[in-house]
């Protein structure tokens, strides 16, 4: 059982890490047709004592180690007014262009909409035009103080354990700062990202990532912003590695690769970012970041770029034309699938090859619908219009092709679990999953009689046929929240609150929606899942909430077996 004075150091979560000689400007744009020396970040200098009260980060003008290739200069990335899109120089990938299609855009179209002038990084903002099928908008308010412990400003959290209630050794919580939140988007809990690698929990929010060991819940590393703050992640790690953007209070356009086992920046570069989307918002715009294999994919204004794990070297880099602009990404490795809004009509669905980054296909949606509001899956490629009473779901094959679209019959629950109202763009983690040929939803919150509470049903479709298979009430009037699915079936947490029926783990029959309890969880789990990632493997339950509104705990770990 886990003591809670000496589960992990306190202080500062993320300590002062050692780095050599002064900081240099970060990417410096060199004349066009000249290959200086490259500008990514390199690795620490082994054996090297670091000068103190030097920056915590390598400065990002020291050379690539020995064999590795320098970037063209970002003058050739994002090419001056005029030259044509996708040239890059040779022998770097050329950028693919994007309206590759049989219908070319219609002759005179205008570049950019009104007051966007070209020439700028992003081109048009990520804010589409009003669309004929519309979804909802979440504010998120909560009350409250926000309490740093701990030097530097760093949200030192305790670690719990021991808490009764069914809770076993090597169970053990996280609690939020004392007091939350006063202001919205001043409060550092505020996760991005939450990862779980083989042997830590790992959160990324707003002031830096914390790793906790699943064992003891003691804390293994923290790993400041290498900016003012971070602004989103990858919703996920491969290899051992993921990745964050960071940036001002003003804009988000840096993207670091981060090692998970040790907290250790691997590499920094800059990307083009637009301001805030709104005259007078102080909202950030923030770049959508997925994983497509061992690449990162950044998705910007008018462009997506795929950059390597390892050490951020750019792969390939495919840019729209210039009466489009990106609204949604998403990656598999076998495939990239970015969302178009294009100015005057002619929105489109493009899929690209992962590693390469090159064209496939596109599917050309109607003018008078818009075009999908999310994506939900890059392999197979599935999109979704939110609607209100029903959604749209659209299913196309590896080139664009329409395999099907369909109606879901009832009110589906797209609101991201991950919102908050200071960042537009980004990653949204939804209330879905697609596994094979199926695609589970979750129906929109409904208030249970004389409970207080809420409940939800599960539905899968058939993504070949359109057809629902089943809907799904779990074992109760319960919350359900995905876990994992696999061919035994569906993996969900079923709870009512804090204080309602004990929550429980509970497997879906994939075939007939059956639901069959396997696990109970302790009381003081309850409450934590309804907006939270939530992880199974090997035994081990991991629920990690994106922000302090309705919960008390930033990662509850329990030791849940499941009988697989």
């Amino acid at each position: 059982m886990t003591d809670p004075h000496t589960a992990r150091p306190q202080g500062n979560p993320y300590p002062r890490q050692p780095h050599q000689g002064p900081p240099a400007h970060e990417n410096p744009v060199r004349p066009p047709g000249q290959y200086g020396a490259p500008t990514g970040p390199q690795p620490y200098a082994q054996g090297q004592p670091y000068p103190q009260g030097s920056q915590p980060y390598p400065p990002e003008a020291q050379p690539y180690p020995q064999g590795a290739q320098p970037y063209p200069p970002e003058a050739h990335l994002y090419p001056q007014q005029g030259q044509p899109y996708g040239q890059a120089p040779q022998p770097y990938p050329q950028a693919q262009p994007y309206a590759q299609g049989p219908q070319p855009y219609p002759q005179g179209a205008r570049p950019f909409p009104p007051h966007q002038p070209p020439g700028q990084y992003g081109g048009q903002p990520d804010q589409p035009p009003a669309r004929k099928r519309t979804g909802r908008t979440v504010l998120f308010v909560a009350l409250g103080l926000v309490l740093l412990l701990g030097l530097g400003g760093g949200t030192a959290w305790v670690v719990a354990g021991g808490f009764g209630d069914g809770f076993g050794e090597g169970d053990w919580q996280v609690p939020f700062t004392a007091a939350g939140t006063e202001v919205l988007g001043t409060d550092a809990s505020i996760a991005f990202g939450a990862w779980m690698s083989e042997t830590a929990a790992i959160r990324v929010q707003k002031d830096g990532v914390l790793a906790y060991d699943l064992k003891t819940g003691k804390r293994t590393w923290g790993t400041p912003s290498p900016g003012e703050q971070l602004c989103a992640a990858t919703p996920g790690i491969a290899g051992g590695r993921g990745a964050i953007a960071y940036g001002t209070t003003k804009v988000c356009d840096r993207v670091a690769g981060l090692d998970v086992k040790t907290g250790k920046l691997l590499w920094k570069i800059k990307i083009p970012a637009a301001p805030a989307q709104r005259a007078g918002s102080e909202n950030l715009q923030a770049p959508g970041l997925v994983l497509a294999g061992d690449l990162v994919v950044v998705r910007t204004g008018k462009q997506v770029t795929g950059y390597r794990l390892s050490d951020g070297r750019r792969v390939w880099t495919s840019k729209t034309s210039e009466v489009c602009t990106t609204t949604d990404v998403a990656g598999s490795p076998k495939q990239v699938v970015v969302n178009l809004d294009c100015y005057r009509g002619g929105d489109s669905v493009v899929v690209l090859d992962g590693k390469s980054g090159r064209f496939k296909g596109e599917y050309r949606i109607k003018d008078d619908d818009g075009g999908p509001d999310d994506l939900l899956s890059a392999d197979p490629v599935v999109a979704a219009w939110r609607g209100g009473e029903e959604s749209s779901i659209l299913v196309l094959d590896d080139k664009g092709g329409k395999v099907r679209e369909f109606e879901t019959g009832t009110k589906a629950d797209f609101l991201a679990l991950n919102d908050t109202i200071y960042i537009d763009g980004g990653y949204r983690e939804l209330r879905t999953m697609v596994r094979g040929d199926t695609l589970y939803l979750a129906t929109f919150p409904a208030n249970v009689k004389g409970g207080g509470i809420s409940r939800n049903d599960l539905l899968a479709f058939d993504l070949t046929s359109g057809r629902q298979r089943w809907k799904s009430s779990g074992t109760g009037d319960t919350m359900l929240t995905f876990v994992d699915a696999d061919d035994k079936g569906l993996l969900v947490i079923e709870e009512g609150g804090t204080n309602e029926p004990v929550p429980r783990l509970t497997r879906i029959d994939p075939a007939t929606g059956k639901a069959s309890p396997i696990a109970e969880l302790p009381q003081k789990a309850g409450g934590e899942s309804g907006d939270a990632r939530v992880y199974h493997r090997n035994g081990t339950l991991v629920v990690m909430p994106f922000e302090k509104v309705a919960v008390r705990y930033a990662i509850t770990v329990l030791r849940v077996e499941t009988g697989a």
